[in-house]
């Protein structure tokens, strides 16, 4: 009985942690049991006990006054218990383990019979028992069909402890469980304080990896340790349940007064080291996340909420421990909120726009082309920063979608200005969401060649770079896109490490140094050697640079001496309506300045 359960500790904690709280219908069940158990033997009263390693608990009783919690020395069942054998006393006033008993002496439970509740490996859970106000002597058939009963009951257990009840792998109560104790206590209306926990033993990914290395039954033993371990560096007592939250995280749920104690010990709390193959070890950190509540003002699913949020921000931070900060959640709300209106703002007429800022050429002073920069105009929160619209929609088919309205209009704003006479190459930036898409290149040359266009108008800057080369379909698409006529532009170039990587894999017209990499070139030495062999380097490869967030004209003087070919940045402009372009292109004497 009990899929899983032995005598592991853990797993019979958690088993009587179940038992012992409080379950109408499962304890009706009981209830059922012990009344057909008592018509049987032909007496009066029944109940059933769960027994811990202190108490006793009574799930049910019928004409017998026990008390709800009573400590197992002063029970009668303690000796069916620790026996693990029935027992039928047909006199308790006869017998010396029952006679000095307050029920025995009262004349409540003169007659005492009492089968244990087990598992298959003989783990007691606690007992079925009848009881008579007088002696009876019952026949060996009537004693049979008791036993029987009791068995039946033991089995019952067994299925309402394994359906809906358990994580399979690990033994403890699991998640729904968890949630069902968090809705009893705010049914309760109690204005007691309380903080649930959970702890994260294991990301998603890494188990992934070490189930490659290890094989799946190696990691789901590490898995059933995880509980274990956690319980004795919490130094949780047995009272304290441990819940399996999901796969490799844990949860605890206790009252505030006792909260301190398990975040001291989870801050201190000291990697897990999970074998790999011989001497080599794996260093596993366990980040906690925990929430503080009253259970009169939420529910159980919002705690849910709250603690997941401190733990993915414990994550995120690579931090040991956080609390759930309200201020934060409320900014994650309502950035949600501003997920979906970006997805309306798409379709609206004139929330998005577009603004361009101007690239000038260091070698002739004219503006060659122009960035398109996105700007979001929303109904109620007014101008939304371009670096907000990216982080939201990065990991979402919304990023497309924006992709696509910004190409749209590009190639519209275009149209518009060649009517008036001016032919200004636009950079559009594009994303390894895009990228990642079979036909993206095929689609946008169409829409370009549609509108009377041409490839070589327009200048593809190539975002995330590093996730391109993990994509064999965007590296496709690039190639695509080069063949077709786009020019290339790798983005931030100076950012990250892997960038001369970049240079051999993707096919690359145009590099735009990132703003951090030139930003010093006027006060720090290193960043002007830096940048001086970075410019010397991408020349001899025969590639173009281009400087963004150029501020001040010694920065300028600086990129034109060194070779640079392009420069944007405020210095020269900032990003433009599209209606003043046509008046930004008669401007003259943009190196003014720069020779000296």
């Amino acid at each position: 009985m009990f899929s899983g359960l032995n005598q592991d500790e853990t797993k019979k904690l958690a088993a009587l942690d179940l038992l012992r709280r409080d379950d109408k219908p499962r304890d009706r069940t009981l209830g059922e049991f012990a009344r057909l158990a008592s018509t049987v033997m032909g007496v009066s009263g029944c109940f059933v006990t769960i027994f811990d390693p202190k108490f006793q608990y009574i799930k049910y009783a019928r004409n017998i006054p026990l008390p709800e919690k009573i400590p197992v020395e002063q029970t009668m069942c303690q000796h069916s218990v620790y026996a693990c054998e029935s027992i039928i006393c047909p006199d308790t006033r006869q017998d010396p383990r029952f006679h000095h008993h307050p029920l025995v002496q009262s004349g409540a439970a003169v007659f005492y019979a009492a089968s244990p509740l087990k598992t298959r490996d003989e783990f007691v859970l606690g007992t079925l028992c009848v009881t008579e106000q007088f002696p009876v002597k019952p026949s060996q058939e009537k004693i049979d069909q008791f036993l029987h009963i009791a068995s039946l009951a033991s089995a019952y257990l067994e299925a309402w402890y394994s359906v809906g009840q358990i994580d399979t792998l690990t033994g403890l109560p699991n998640r729904q469980n968890l949630l069902n104790e968090l809705e009893r206590i705010v049914q309760s209306k109690t204005t007691e304080l309380y903080t649930l926990f959970i702890f994260d033993c294991i990301e998603i990914p890494r188990l992934y990896e070490l189930s490659r290395y290890l094989g799946v039954a190696a990691v789901e033993t590490m898995l059933r340790n995880f509980g274990a371990l956690l319980r004795v560096r919490l130094d949780l007592s047995r009272t304290i349940p441990l819940y399996s939250f999901a796969t490799g995280r844990f949860a605890v749920l206790v009252k505030a007064n006792q909260a301190s104690a398990i975040v001291e010990k989870a801050e201190r709390m000291p990697p897990t080291l999970a074998s790999i193959t011989g001497d080599i070890e794996l260093q596993l950190q366990t980040h906690t996340g925990y929430t503080l509540f009253c259970p009169s003002q939420t529910n159980g699913q919002e705690v849910f909420r709250h603690v997941i949020s401190a733990l993915h921000e414990a994550i995120r931070q690579g931090v040991p421990v956080k609390a759930f900060d309200p201020v934060l959640d409320r900014k994650r709300n309502d950035d949600f909120k501003l997920l979906y209106d970006i997805g309306e703002a798409i379709k609206a007429p004139n929330q998005l726009y577009l603004v361009y800022q101007p690239k000038i050429s260091l070698h002739t002073g004219e503006t060659i082309g122009a960035e398109a920069l996105l700007r979001w105009d929303h109904p109620t929160r007014g101008n939304i920063p371009p670096s907000t619209i990216v982080a939201l929609v990065e990991r979402t088919t919304l990023m497309r979608d924006i992709t696509q309205w910004v190409i749209r209009e590009t190639i519209r704003q275009t149209l518009i200005w060649r009517e008036s006479g001016i032919y200004l190459p636009i950079s559009i930036n594009v994303t390894v969401s895009d990228f990642s898409v079979p036909g993206f290149a095929s689609d946008l040359e169409r829409q370009v060649l549609k509108a009377g266009l041409a490839c070589e108008d327009f200048r593809i800057e190539c975002l995330e770079t590093d996730k391109v080369l993990e994509s064999d379909v965007a590296l496709m698409e690039l190639d695509l896109l080069k063949a077709k006529g786009f020019l290339i532009l790798l983005d931030d170039f100076g950012a990250g490490y892997s960038n001369i990587n970049y240079l051999r894999r993707i096919p690359i017209d145009i590099i735009k140094l990132d703003r951090s990499l030139i930003s010093q070139i006027t006060t720090d030495e290193a960043s002007l050697v830096i940048v001086r062999n970075v410019i010397v380097m991408l020349k001899e490869l025969d590639y173009q640079v281009l400087a963004e967030g150029v501020e001040d004209i010694a920065t300028a003087r600086i990129l034109k001496a060194f070779g640079c070919d392009e420069v944007q940045g405020f210095y020269f402009s900032r990003p433009l309506e599209p209606e003043r372009i046509p008046e930004w292109m008669e401007t003259t004497g943009l190196l003014d300045g720069l020779e000296s």
